[in-house]
């Protein structure tokens, strides 16, 4: 029997002790230990002076409801005016050259290897361009290349340059020259679609006009593939949208940078295929599909909708910062530093799914903070849990975006522990005082069984239900299933902990604040011969940014020294969406600092409101920096937003090696 029992603690301990827990949960384990240390013995602290005397908590504090009863905020007809006037004023240059409503959308595709075309341009030209723009087909047809064979002088057709169709409603260029009269588009397999082609004579940016397009495999009895939106495949698509060609392609005309994921993955939402990017949870892709729904298949319709949530998050900042701190003119500046922040403004013009995650991440806390800074037993049962209700509920959708929302769950969890132990340590000085009052009645079944019951519905069942319905439209893929919803959480576990690849544009975490390597989103390389530059650079403003973690650090030890527990709030935010990164072993981009960044602002307002008070001198000083750091925002706005500058102007932006703005 003892033998028995000695394998059984053999084998388990061998199955423990091989867990490999991958580095993000292995230190967010270990934070919420020390945290959880670090709250018992606050805990503790406090229950044994409350006890011996040490400390007192008054009559009014435990009993008092009159200022629990009150708003968090009163939100005033000119805080309405406020925050709409600074919501108009950010949305015109968020909307602003956004996208075009008009690109190529008629496709054609390749039944089979060397099912080519043959361009007939009806005189020898010199060509310095060829353009093809990517069409959307089936997964399985990516990675075709196009060999593009020209016409030569002895009526043989000469290799120019292979185009690999690799995108999605996007302009691939060979700028090799030479001189025709025909062009041939070779394919080396099927089904790759593209939706137009353009051919340009040297010296001018308007396409030539084409006097026909032939198959150059007429015999072929090869039966056509069908297009994944069920339209016909017709030659004659590939030149029916000139006037749609767009020389420079810039940016609204194109996907760019990780855009080649999500808009294409909407697509296959909408056309029920099995979708092309499954490396994060479907819900963000839904937001995209609606726009493209609504506004058609063009950069436009799938980036409105994650503008118009970075559009939103400019009342939502203006209200977290009202609620907080209760003055307009923080609030204001909680808005404000939000509409000037570089990366908020780029990543929420880019079709990806960040901006849908922060906003999401933004409200779990704006709700947790409504039951943190409230007694429950004081404004009553039902009342107090709206909010957790209201968290579970984004938290919900928010993991059901990206999992990224699952870090700020350990922040919420700790916030509400911190929550109830404080009502414990009231309970205590009730108990102590020998006090008399109907709030504490039924204290443990009312304020925490019945809390606890109900935080299982709001934390657990119900952003579980929405997180499985997210994968409604994948499970419902002929041949998925539910199983495919298993499979798929496997396949993200395992990308993400596993990726090891190389980016050029790859940063640490601790490069992040400074910004030792801003991401280049877009630049277009045809206007760099007339030196000039379309570019759109993913980064921080600096005098934002550069302050940040100083910020967080100051605003701790401030917070604890003053004692204002309202701050725990927006500082656990921020640490709980930072920390993870620290120990992340896959690639991380210095835009996943996104999300960290409303709470570090929020911390940044509240030295602002410190320093705020020091006199005229230190006022003044808040509205120099307010204004340069609008000052900065509109000096960098053309290389944030794609706008055509001379060349010149986006180098003078480049203050460190690190940062490169132009070709």
């Amino acid at each position: 029997m003892k033998d028995f029992f000695i394998n059984i603690y053999k084998h388990v301990s061998d199955f423990f002790i091989n867990i490999k827990m991958p580095g993000f949960a292995t230190m967010m384990l270990g934070v919420t230990c020390i945290s959880l240390l670090t709250i018992g013995i606050w805990f503790f602290i406090r229950i044994r002076s409350i006890k011996s005397g040490t400390l007192i908590l008054s009559e009014s504090d435990l009993l008092d409801t009159e200022q629990e009863s009150k708003p968090l905020f009163k939100l005033t007809k000119k805080d309405i005016m406020i925050m709409l006037a600074m919501t108009i004023f950010y949305a015109l240059p968020a909307l602003y050259n956004l996208g075009s409503f008009s690109v190529p959308e008629t496709s054609w595709a390749p039944s089979a290897k060397d099912d080519g075309f043959i361009v007939d341009l009806g005189k020898r030209v010199e060509v310095s361009k060829v353009m093809i723009y990517q069409g959307y087909n089936h997964e399985k047809y990516d990675n075709v290349k196009y060999d593009i064979l020209y016409l030569n002088d002895f009526d043989n057709y000469m290799s120019s340059e292979a185009i690999d169709k690799t995108g999605f409603y996007s302009w691939k260029v060979s700028a090799k020259e030479f001189k025709t009269s025909k062009i041939k588009f070779m394919p080396n397999g099927p089904g790759a679609a593209l939706n137009e082609i353009a051919v340009f004579e040297k010296g001018s940016t308007k396409p030539l006009s084409i006097k026909s397009i032939t198959s150059s495999n007429s015999g072929s009895n090869t039966p056509a593939i069908e297009s994944p939106d069920h339209k016909p495949y017709k030659l004659s698509n590939l030149i029916d949208e000139q006037d749609k060609v767009d020389f420079y392609t810039l940016s609204n005309t194109n996907t760019y940078f990780d855009e080649v994921f999500y808009p294409r993955t909407a697509l296959d939402f909408i056309y029920e295929i099995i979708p092309f990017e499954r490396t994060h949870p479907p819900l963000g892709k839904y937001f995209v599909m609606i726009g493209m729904l609504i506004f058609g298949v063009n950069p436009f319709g799938w980036r409105i909708v994650g503008t118009l949530f970075g559009v939103a998050m400019i009342p939502v900042m203006y209200l977290f910062g009202l609620k907080l701190f209760k003055k307009r003119f923080f609030a204001f500046c909680t808005a404000f530093l939000m509409m000037f922040d570089f990366m908020h403004f780029v990543q929420t013009r880019i079709s990806t799914i960040d901006v849908y995650v922060t906003f999401f991440v933004i409200l779990m806390y704006y709700f947790i903070y409504d039951y943190f800074i409230r007694k429950p037993y004081k404004i009553g049962l039902k009342k107090s849990l709206v909010p957790l209700f209201l968290c579970g509920l984004i938290l919900g959708i928010g993991a059901a975006t990206k999992w990224i929302a699952m870090y700020g769950a350990v922040g919420l969890m700790l916030i509400f522990i911190i929550a109830k132990l404080d009502e414990i340590a009231c309970y205590t000085a009730y108990r102590q005082y020998g006090l008399s009052s109907d709030l504490f009645n039924k204290f443990w079944s009312r304020y925490f069984v019945k809390t606890a019951l109900a935080c299982v519905l709001f934390f657990l069942i119900i952003p579980g239900i929405i997180y499985f319905a997210s994968y409604t439209s994948i499970m419902l893929v002929p041949g998925n299933g539910v199983k495919e919803f298993i499979n798929n959480q496997t396949y993200m576990y395992n990308f993400h902990n596993d990726l090891d690849i190389k980016h050029s544009y790859s940063s640490p975490w601790w490069a992040w604040p400074i910004m030792v390597k801003p991401i280049w989103f877009y630049g277009s390389k045809a206007l760099a011969a007339e030196n000039l530059t379309s570019s759109i650079i993913c980064m921080g403003n600096p005098l934002i940014w550069w302050f940040s973690i100083p910020a967080l650090i100051t605003g701790i030890v401030l917070a604890i020294k003053r004692k204002d527990r309202y701050m725990i709030v927006p500082i656990f935010g921020a640490l709980f969406q930072y920390i993870p990164w620290m120990v992340v072993r896959r690639m991380a981009f210095i835009y996943h600092y996104f999300s960290v960044m409303p709470f570090l602002i929020i911390i940044m307002v509240y030295l602002i409101k410190i320093f705020y008070g020091h006199g005229r001198t230190a006022r003044k000083l808040v509205y120099i920096y307010l204004i340069l750091t609008a000052f900065m925002f509109v000096m960098f706005y053309p290389i944030l937003s794609g706008v055509i500058v001379p060349k010149w102007y986006a180098s003078l932006l480049q203050w460190f090696p690190g940062w490169s703005f132009r070709y």
